[in-house]
């Protein structure tokens, strides 16, 4: 029951039901003042400019209605003029009706009734009758033949205007009130002037307006009142024509406006109530909509985009319906309830939602693997140190970072305090030695005087990702300086792999800091909390996996900090006397509790010693055998992730496999090809190769084709000729038709499986199909079209005993990995009949050369 319940009122959240109050809201319209104000300034805006054919407004000055002008005169004016009437403002209806009319005032709803006066001028004319009757002999005459004909025979109304009649807002006449029989409403129906609560009006200056003196003297003829209603006010004297209603004391003019868009078909009247309930319920669910799509800038704009609307709106129905005066001030306020409704209610119901995924994630925290970029310096550059440590022997890490838009280097370390006091050079500007070359060139070297021990060597390696400095290196001491001599390649790969993750880092903050918020689709607080609550299901199922796992598993984060450990491999390790904290409940280990180089430090005593770096050269890894306390084979991989065109190690993953018997060995043998003389298999500098193959290239195609530094002596074994002939073919071809801007980057290094040219291009195969790639390396010999200097090159190498790779990266080109047997070479000098050494090709004699 309570299921059904909430399925049939679930849509009743709070920020409908805010909307359904602010429909009430501009329903009741609590705002009775304001809505009042608005209604009338909503009528007061769409003024008629039209002349009004319905009134005439006449002004008569002090002096004019002290000598008993408009007494006199009016009521013939009107007759002769054919006039509707006339309504006497105040105070011009004490001169202008004489004792007729104050008779007429003192007779009131009386006379339309059956009194004697009213008896004597007939219904219609109770109050033209007294006016009549001061009129002069005419209206005389005319007693009796009103006394038979009744309204047929009555004069022009002359009508008092009360002051309870007018309906005032913001100063304005804006319509008239109803007026109860004893009111003259009869007199004042007459002249069309009925109830009103809103009037739009006539404009002001399209309103006629004369003065009486021109009417008495002929200058106006009377029949400018000719089916006009005369509004009679005190005005100035003696004033030009045009400014005669200027002249006219308030508020004769708006009087004359609201009577004339009256007389004009103008009366107005608040519309239903139902005309905002039904907007502000629209109009709320729109913005709900935009806040649960598109966020709050969306909301808002949706919000005024409404509040137009509505005023929008107000104007066309006033201009075209009588009940259509909507009261604007409480629709508003109904709309702001719904709209604060639905922002206000939905950021609580986010933040409820945060802190319940705060709540979850918080019991994830020993899951939690912290990205590079999300680490602040101050943790980040020692862990760096630190890794470094690992990979090279050396009494002394430093790294420096290179700060955005500097040349100047930061110092850090693993020790106390940071790196800057180990430094004794004071310029730190990596355009000048010991950073770079005389020739300020960046290379890793080895440099002396460079720390505040003087005696302490130093072997600086700068840190360089795709030709830009990420920051360097230093290997301190005398263990540096031994394995830099005995082992240089190995600081050159170190440094490789820590100027990848430099940049990832680089890179993802500024991407971080240039992206904007973007939701859409579901609510983000049910995707917040459910992708909340499957990361905790799966970071627990993770946990399980590696304490139920038959063989020892271990991973370690990016800097080499080991992170999980499964329970044979803490056995294992334990048995080779490293200490491994206590297992806790999620076979999580803090950061710096256990590290990469201690699992391979136990492995030396039954082998070679191992470090770090080789398995950072190596995408496949490196395999150790193990001894006690039973046989196994320890294989240490990295973790590679693809961004931006390059890869970086996100983590290590190590697996401690029990020795099974090795799998026979296929016999789907390639056979060797056969080559001739003129180009046979021999040992080679793959480096001079392709640095000519890059030039040849660039000279080619006027574009330019990057060459990063070559790392070690490159000796391969293969067909030279043929190597260089389809390389400098790819390349041109490559370099041709790749993006202006972005033309392919060459590498060549040593690697644990040979000699590895790397060639990334962001252009090359941009569109094609995933399956088209696969058949080059299926079919060389039949590549599809446009691909044919790929398959060649592919056949050459594969005639070289080697062996290619195709590496799509997400949109950002392809990666072409070629590896080729290392070479040896060796001086094999044989002896000659006479003794003496033969003479060989790739020997070169140096030294004094002897006596001929």
């Amino acid at each position: 029951m309570t299921a059904q319940a909430e399925a049939r009122f679930g849509w009743l959240r709070p920020d409908v039901l805010s909307i359904a109050a602010g429909a009430l809201i501009a329903a009741v319209a609590p705002l009775d003042r304001l809505d009042y104000v608005a209604r009338g300034l909503a009528a007061s805006a769409l003024a008629d400019a039209a002349p009004s054919a319905q009134v005439l407004l006449v002004t008569a000055s002090p002096e004019a209605l002290r000598d008993g002008l408009c007494e006199r005169s009016l009521p013939g004016l009107l007759e002769r003029g054919r006039a509707r009437g006339a309504l006497l403002i105040p105070p011009a209806d004490a001169f202008c009706g004489g004792a007729a009319a104050g008779a007429a005032s003192a007779a009131g709803p009386a006379t339309g009734a059956a009194s004697p006066s009213a008896s004597a001028a007939g219904p219609a004319t109770g109050a033209a009758g007294p006016a009549a009757g001061a009129a002069g002999p005419a209206a005389g005459a005319a007693g009796p033949s009103a006394n038979a004909a009744g309204p047929a025979a009555g004069a022009a109304p002359i009508v008092r205007m009360p002051p309870a009649l007018l309906r005032l807002g913001a100063g304005e006449v804006v319509g008239f009130f109803p007026l109860a029989a004893e009111e003259r409403a009869t007199e004042l129906a007459a002249l069309g002037v009925s109830a009103a609560p809103w009037v739009i009006k006539k404009a002001p200056q399209s309103v006629p307006a004369v003065s009486l003196r021109d009417l008495t003297d002929g200058q106006v003829p009377a029949s400018a009142l000719e089916g006009r209603v005369a509004v009679v006010a005190v005005g100035a004297g003696g004033v030009p024509p045009q400014a005669v209603a200027t002249s006219a004391l308030p508020p004769a003019r708006g009087i004359a406006a609201a009577l004339g868009g009256l007389l004009d078909g103008g009366r107005r009247a608040a519309a239903p109530a139902w005309v905002p309930a039904l907007f502000v319920l629209l109009a709320g669910g729109l913005v709900r909509l935009a806040r649960r799509r598109y966020g709050s800038l969306v909301a808002t704009a949706a919000l005024f985009l409404a509040v137009f609307v509505l005023a929008a709106g107000q104007g066309v129905l006033a201009a075209r319906a009588e009940a259509s005066l909507i009261a604007l001030p409480s629709a508003l306020f109904g709309l702001a309830v719904a709209f604060a409704g639905v922002m206000i209610v939905r950021g609580v119901v986010v933040q409820r939602s945060v802190d319940r995924a705060a709540e979850l994630i918080q019991r994830a925290a020993l899951f939690r693997m912290q990205g590079v970029h999300t680490l602040p310096d101050e943790e980040f550059w020692p862990r760096v140190a630190r890794l470094a440590e690992q990979a090279h022997p050396a009494d002394l890490v430093l790294v420096a970072e290179l700060p955005a838009g500097s040349w100047h280097l930061r110092f850090w370390n693993d020790r106390q305090g940071g790196g800057e006091s180990f430094v004794a050079e004071l310029r730190r500007d990596v355009r000048r030695p010991p950073y770079s070359s005389e020739q300020g060139v960046p290379a890793v070297r080895l440099s002396r005087r460079f720390l505040a021990k003087q005696d302490m060597p130093a072997v600086v390696v700068p840190l360089i990702a795709f030709g830009e400095i990420e920051g360097y290196v230093f290997f301190c001491g005398p263990v540096a300086e031994q394995t830099f001599s005995r082992e240089p390649e190995r600081a050159e790969h170190v440094g490789r792999e820590l100027a990848l993750l430099l940049r990832r880092k680089r890179l993802a903050r500024t991407a971080q800091a240039s992206a904007g918020e973007a939701r859409g689709g579901r609510s983000p607080e049910d995707d917040l909390v459910e992708g909340a609550r499957v990361a905790l299901d799966d970071l627990q199922l993770f946990g399980s996996m590696l304490r139920s796992a038959p063989v020892g598993l271990l991973y370690a984060d990016a800097f080499g900090d080991v992170r999980f450990v499964a329970p044979e491999f803490a056995k294992w390790l334990r048995a080779r006397n490293v200490t491994v904290p206590a297992e806790s409940a999620s076979a999580a280990l803090p950061p710096g509790s256990l590290t990469l180089g201690d699992v391979l430090g136990a492995t030396s005593a039954g082998s070679a010693e191992v470090s770090l770096s080789s398995v950072m050269a190596s995408d496949d890894g490196i395999e150790l055998s193990v001894g006690a306390p039973e046989p196994a084979v320890l294989s240490v991989r990295p973790l590679r992730r693809e961004s931006d065109g390059s890869s970086w190690i996100a983590g290590y993953v190590a697996a401690l496999i029990p020795v099974q018997q090795a799998a026979p060995v296929s016999d789907n043998v390639r056979p060797l090809a056969v080559r001739d003389a003129a180009d046979p298999l021999c040992a080679f500098q793959l480096g001079d190769v392709v640095a000519d193959a890059v030039a040849s290239a660039a000279r080619v195609t006027g574009r330019a084709v990057r060459l990063e530094p070559i790392r070690g002596a490159t000796h391969a074994l293969g067909h030279r000729g043929e190597l260089g002939q389809v390389l400098e073919a790819f390349l041109t071809d490559v370099a041709g038709r790749g993006l202006p801007g972005h033309g392919p980057v060459v590498s060549v290094r040593e690697a644990a499986q040979g000699v590895q040219l790397s060639i990334l291009d962001v252009g090359f195969g941009l569109g094609l199909p995933e399956s088209a790639l696969q058949r080059v390396l299926t079919a060389p010999g039949s590549a599809p079209a446009g691909l044919e200097p790929l398959g060649r090159l592919i056949v050459a190498v594969e005639d070289s005993h080697g062996h290619a790779e195709l590496k799509t990266n997400d949109g950002w080109g392809i990666t072409l990995t070629v590896t080729l047997l290392r070479a040896h070479p060796r001086a094999f000098v044989p002896a000659h009949e006479g003794g003496k050494p033969a003479a060989q090709q790739n020997v070169i004699a140096i030294g004094r050369a002897g006596p001929k």
